[in-house]
């Protein structure tokens, strides 16, 4: 675990040009400007469990397309920097049991970002994306997407989802710690989600579903599903309504509200798609290797379209009792009617080949050393980074801004550790075999 005196360490042996294990510039016609802010949403409490808690407070990280010229003149920050070393990157050696060096990247690298800088506009307006962070991690944890999404003309608001999140800060002082205990949790959603990863009897996994709807609201999983799904849908309604943060007017006044995307990574790439089914502007989705949670969306469509990346199971496996060949994802039961698999056009499934869970975020490029693969897998940063960054900047800008669709198989196959994925087992369930007879004449 980090102490405050390892925080203060790390920070003296920052040099203001760290860039070793670094992320790449944003290569995009904007200079990124960012800034942090909170939400507030008066209809429920912080915690769901105290009446007496407050408001839901939801920090928040944005990025936004600024002015070059203004931009210049800005001092390039640390990747974290201010109440987040005290307060989150010791949380995140905490819930992952990391050393001090192994985050010694996260307090020493700058980023090529501008605090505060002016807002750029343009007439068609820059669409909205609202991102939401992995379980027990933090809300600038794919900051190398953001900063790429953002230089390209894209405005991401990152929020914090306080009490899964490593330990955040609030605008009042106080900092909400990770919740890191499960108690009086259902049995039976462990068990039914061993049997949707096994993937090996559909008879089985129609039996499950019902079971696992039925359990999911009595367990951890199920209570921050909900959470997590309301705070994006609140924040997604403030930005459009006018009800954000005074400090976001300026950014906001050069958004497109009418185009907005969820994107998220882990617990927060499946509520990227919960979300984006529930509301109407919402034009796309994009999940970052999260496992489906929601009941509507197995054997269910998100009906809008929806890219899902995901890590190299067949190699690292995810969940208890997946299944390690290709023909099948625990996700292939999942954002689509069975009926329809491999069929539905609007959902892109592609398997990043080389990374394990952690791998689509930053850490992909900051962590290193003995224990690297382990925890990230063996996929080098910068391709890494590279192809999740192409890949969901053409998949929203074909469906957000109604750009090429076939651009998409094109970023596909500028990488080569991505390759779609077909949910070949599925469909094998759902085709009806053709008789072994010649057609007649």
């Amino acid at each position: 675990m980090l102490t405050p005196l390892a925080v203060a360490t790390l920070l003296a042996t920052a040099t203001s040009t760290a860039t070793a294990a670094g992320l790449p510039s944003p290569d995009g016609g904007y200079a990124v400007g960012t800034m942090q802010t909170q939400f507030v949403d008066r209809t429920r409490t912080l915690d769901t469990g105290d009446t007496e808690s407050g408001p839901r407070l939801l920090p928040a990280v944005v990025w936004y397309p600024a002015h070059a010229v203004a931009a210049r003149a800005a001092v390039a920050p640390t990747y974290l920097d201010g109440a987040a070393l005290a307060t989150t990157l010791p949380a995140i050696a905490r819930n992952f049991g990391y050393a001090q060096d192994d985050l010694r990247a996260l307090a020493t690298v700058r980023v090529d970002v501008h605090p505060g800088a002016p807002p750029a506009h343009s007439p068609a307006g820059f669409p909205l994306v609202v991102f939401s962070h992995g379980f027990f991690l933090y809300p600038s944890q794919n900051t190398a997407l953001a900063m790429h999404l953002a230089s390209h003309g894209y405005i991401v608001v990152s929020i914090a989802h306080p009490g899964d999140a490593a330990d955040i800060g609030l605008d009042d002082g106080r900092v909400v710690q990770t919740r890191l205990g499960v108690e009086g949790d259902d049995p039976r959603l462990a068990k039914t989600l061993q049997v949707l990863a096994g993937g090996a009897d559909r008879q089985q996994l129609r039996e499950a579903l019902p079971i696992y709807a039925d359990a999911l609201p009595a367990t951890r999983i199920g209570r921050s599903f909900a959470d997590w799904r309301d705070d994006t849908l609140a924040v997604a309604q403030h930005l459009r309504d006018g009800r954000s943060p005074e400090a976001l007017h300026d950014v906001l006044a050069g958004a497109d509200l009418g185009r907005l995307a969820f994107v998220g990574m882990s617990f927060g790439g499946a509520t990227a798609a919960t979300s984006c089914r529930l509301v109407a502007v919402c034009r796309a989705a994009v999940n970052l290797d999260g496992q489906n949670f929601d009941p509507a969306l197995y054997d269910g469509p998100v009906d809008r379209p929806l890219l899902l990346m995901l890590s190299d199971w067949t190699r690292y496996g995810l969940l208890a009792g997946q299944s390690r060949d290709t023909d099948f994802s625990p996700n292939d039961l999942a954002y689509a009617r069975w009926r329809d698999a491999a069929r539905d056009s609007d959902v892109v499934r592609v398997r990043l080949q080389g990374a394990r869970h952690l791998g689509f975020t930053d850490l992909v490029a900051l962590l290193d050393g003995p224990e690297r693969e382990a925890r990230v897998g063996e996929l080098d940063g910068d391709a890494a980074l590279s192809a999740i960054g192409d890949l969901v900047l053409t998949f929203l800008d074909a469906h957000v801004r109604d750009g090429e669709i076939a651009e998409v198989d094109r970023a596909i196959g500028r990488h080569p550790a991505l390759v779609r994925h077909v949910p070949t087992r599925l469909r094998s369930w759902t085709t009806p075999v053709r008789a072994a007879t010649p057609d007649p004449p």
